[in-house]
């Protein structure tokens, strides 16, 4: 296909194109509703663990400290799908920003570390 030729469909509408050929605004709509889907996602996972860790929890014929402790993350876990499923994208970038912006030596060292685990993990396949 060259590259100046437009991908239409029969009725005229415009194709998937990659984001290097969308105007931004196509692109942001494009990148919203990924995230749309990757939140509901993740925060449908951390239901259903902590939905199992209360279930497991009271399942317990001891009634002891760890029932509680396993309580408490199952409830952690909930609150934790609650604000994955209420954030925003730009709330998202600008907490990032604000927290760069005040610690930025800690940043850089996150950044460090998790290239490091990524690196690793990929060498390995």
């Amino acid at each position: 296909m060259e590259p100046n030729e437009q991908n239409f469909d029969f009725a005229g509408k415009q194709l998937n194109r990659p984001y290097n050929q969308m105007n931004p605004d196509q692109a942001q709509e494009r990148n919203g509703s990924t995230f749309d889907q990757v939140k509901s996602t993740v925060a449908e996972k951390l239901r259903s663990a902590a939905e199992s860790l209360h279930q497991t929890a009271s399942r317990s014929t001891k009634q002891n400290d760890l029932t509680g402790f396993g309580h408490q993350a199952a409830d952690w876990l909930g609150r934790s799908a609650d604000y994955v499923s209420e954030i925003e994208p730009a709330r998202v970038r600008s907490d990032i920003e604000s927290g760069v912006r005040k610690n930025p030596g800690r940043s850089l060292l996150i950044a460090g570390a998790v290239g490091l685990v990524l690196g690793g993990l990929l060498r390995r396949r």
